[in-house]
């Protein structure tokens, strides 16, 4: 972390906003009706739904089959569990789909126990289908048919992209530009920072990091238990989701399931692991600048 300089000069009245996904309610977006009578249902939570911007937790129920498609802006998909076939890539958790504009991915047909996911959009997140005959082929292959959509009131900003095939609005698919897949596990930890604990031991932050484009990022961000990240503040609008363990920020007690949004310039922290320490993935729209906020307090 580096002190502030006039590079990074922010509006620091921006402040960082915590939900917890079980505080908010699941909403229906697609149906399907199985060969055995049964229907299975695409659920979608919203940390954030507005113009410009989507944080979405996403399960699709068992057997769920969805075509495969593009965003109208930069996307990521992360498997948080379960397991699906996402175009040619067994998906189970942990699996960083990163779906630049123009690229498309699918389709996905949810495992026997569904699939939940973590999924963005960073700008307009209308989606358009691709290669219609493939869902058509594995809806048909296994006695699926489709249901009608539930109805979305959202405002007169939304533009519901769930029948849009990119005729009624050009597509923006890109000939050859494809979807980039990670594996978490598969990908080497960095160790960014390291304290000395009163006992003896050693914590560490580790990162890894399926996307690390100048301006924007993808971080996978493990905590040791007891782990003390300063409080600190980022030059471009972060998001956080933890997926496992617990840690303290600021004052909140944030459990596996807490999602942050950090606008440009807002302070963070400090962030103290919990006793099984913390996992949380973290992505950054923009340069990826980090300085520390009140470094004589994180001295203390």
């Amino acid at each position: 972390m580096t002190e502030p300089s006039p590079n990074n000069d922010r509006v620091h009245t921006a402040e960082a906003v915590f939900r917890h996904v079980a505080d908010i309610d699941w909403t229906p977006v697609q149906a399907q009706q199985n060969a055995d009578g049964t229907v299975s249902v695409v659920r979608e939570k919203w940390p954030i739904i507005r113009p410009g911007f989507l944080s979405a937790y996403v399960h699709y129920e068992r057997g769920r089959v969805v075509r495969r498609h593009g965003h109208r802006s930069n996307h990521v998909v992360v498997v948080l569990d379960g397991g699906a076939t996402i175009g040619q890539t067994e998906s189970v958790a942990g699996t960083h789909f990163h779906v630049p504009l123009g690229a498309a991915f699918g389709p996905i047909i949810a495992g026997p126990d569904g699939v939940t996911c973590w999924e963005l959009s960073f700008g307009e997140f209308g989606g358009w289908g691709d290669q219609p005959e493939l869902y058509q082929r594995a809806i048909e292959a296994r006695g699926i048919v489709q249901l009608p959509d539930p109805p979305l009131d959202l405002g007169d900003w939304f533009k519901d992209p769930r029948g849009d095939w990119g005729t009624a609005r050009p597509s923006p698919k890109v000939e050859g530009l494809a979807e980039r897949v990670t594996v978490l596990d598969d990908l080497e930890s960095a160790e960014v920072l390291r304290q000395h604990n009163a006992d003896g031991s050693t914590s560490a932050v580790r990162v890894k990091r399926p996307i690390a484009e100048p301006a924007f990022t993808s971080a996978l961000v493990e905590l040791d238990p007891g782990m003390v990240v300063p409080r600190h503040r980022h030059g471009a609008p972060r998001l956080m989701l933890v997926i496992d363990g617990s840690a303290q920020i600021g004052a909140l007690q944030c459990t596996a399931g807490m999602h942050v949004e950090l606008p440009a310039g807002a302070e963070l922290g400090p962030i103290v692991a919990g006793e099984r320490g913390a996992r949380m993935l973290e992505m950054t729209d923009g340069a990826p600048d980090i300085w520390a906020a009140w470094p004589e307090r994180a001295e203390a």
